[in-house]
């Protein structure tokens, strides 16, 4: 077995936070695992070694948590994204049913609508802020009306999805903050009522779950954190993604616009550059043989899904933005039993997203973006942009 090398970087410290790609390359040279040690953690960041992890799920174990602090470990409650085995199975199979691509169907038409409206309504030749509005538009409206939360837990998501993540990461002064707007989620959650959500949505199903048996009302209640923490932000971010990416990339959406059959790869290449979500972490409840060398149980290790998503050992040319490829292998929706329970709304939204790019705006022009500030989170906080309309 490989000898364990080590990185004196600190993976959650501001210049990380500000541009984690060279501590992901480091740690992809490094080796297929590595200690940093001044988190007592470990961190696997290379593709196949990141696949491999995400279906090792019998030894890294999510059920004690997959934040990179205790605090939060110790009161995750009884959701799907912290859950193992028997339990992680019953939770997935109520949560994922209206996210599925048929239920999603019924809603095409719907989400192509608000899509197409946003779109025409920006397409001005004017400049305007694309992050609160273009990317964000349809996961505030759409995921706000299909989960069903009273207008208090509406106006709120946005500010507790993205605590959520950062309190997911080490309690630096980001972690801290979005503690203490988590526990302002946790006490919203648990005193949720069918009085307080829309008869049929998604949050109610929960429910109706609960009366059948299939979940505890306790499941029920903190399940709605799953809907609403991975169905915002990381489809904002991906979106504002892929706008700038577009807009950059010569002749990308020429490219696009000649050829609309590319949007699927597109989608996929936008997801598979931005990784919204940076990592999670695992517990080892065993020693784990990460390509030689060896993680000792008991070890905290941080699944990098953002660097595995730039290796190229596996990806040609990684950094750059193709058109024409379609990877549909990148992690940036995770992989194994805990891929993201909401990918197929956020594949839909995006791919609606550039078919009313294409009908209605000839070109795109952007500014400088602004970047977020998050522990877990990548991508862009502002982006100035320009559609320029199409011409009779």
């Amino acid at each position: 077995m490989n000898a364990a090398p080590e990185l004196r970087v600190d993976p959650y410290g501001r210049a990380v936070v500000t541009d984690p790609y060279p501590f992901f390359s480091a740690v992809r040279e490094a080796g297929p695992a590595v200690y940093l040690p001044r988190r007592k953690l470990w961190a696997i960041g290379r593709f196949d070694d990141v696949r491999a992890a995400l279906r090792a799920h019998e030894t890294l174990v999510s059920g004690q948590g997959v934040a990179a602090n205790d605090f939060i470990n110790k009161r995750s409650g009884p959701i799907t994204l912290t859950a193992d085995g028997a339990d992680h199975d019953r939770r997935r199979k109520v949560l994922i049913q209206p996210v599925m691509p048929p239920s999603l169907a019924a809603l095409r038409e719907r989400i192509a609508a608000e899509a197409d409206g946003v779109v025409a309504r920006l397409t001005t030749g004017k400049a305007f802020e694309s992050i609160g509005t273009f990317a964000s538009h349809l996961p505030v409206t759409i995921v706000a009306e299909l989960v069903g939360l009273n207008a208090y837990g509406q106006k709120r998501m946005l500010e507790w999805a993205a605590a959520t993540f950062n309190a997911l990461g080490v309690l630096n002064w980001l972690g801290l903050r979005g503690v203490s707007r988590l526990l302002g989620l946790l006490g919203y959650i648990k005193k949720l009522d069918r009085k307080a959500v829309t008869p049929g949505g998604w949050a109610d199903r929960l429910f109706d779950a609960a009366e059948r048996g299939e979940l505890s009302r306790a499941e029920a209640n903190a399940m709605v954190i799953d809907y609403v923490g991975p169905a915002l932000d990381t489809t904002i971010l991906a979106s504002g993604h892929m706008l700038w990416r577009l807009a950059v990339t010569p002749g990308a959406y020429d490219a696009l616009r000649a050829d609309p059959k590319l949007t699927p790869g597109i989608v996929n290449e936008s997801v598979r550059l931005s990784s919204p979500i940076k990592s999670f972490t695992r517990l080892a409840v065993a020693d784990y043989d990460a390509g030689g060398t060896v993680i000792p149980k008991g070890s905290r290790i941080a699944v990098l899904f953002a660097s595995a998503n730039r290796d190229a050992r596996h990806y040609e040319r990684a950094d750059d933005f193709d058109v024409t490829r379609n990877p549909r292998d990148h992690v940036g929706w995770g992989h194994g039993p805990h891929v993201c329970v909401g990918m197929h709304l956020a594949r839909l939204e995006m791919e609606l997203l550039l078919e009313a790019l294409v009908k209605h705006v000839a070109r795109i022009e952007v500014g400088a973006p602004t970047m977020i500030r998050n522990n877990v989170l990548q991508g862009f906080a502002t982006l100035p942009a320009t559609f320029h309309p199409v011409r009779a």
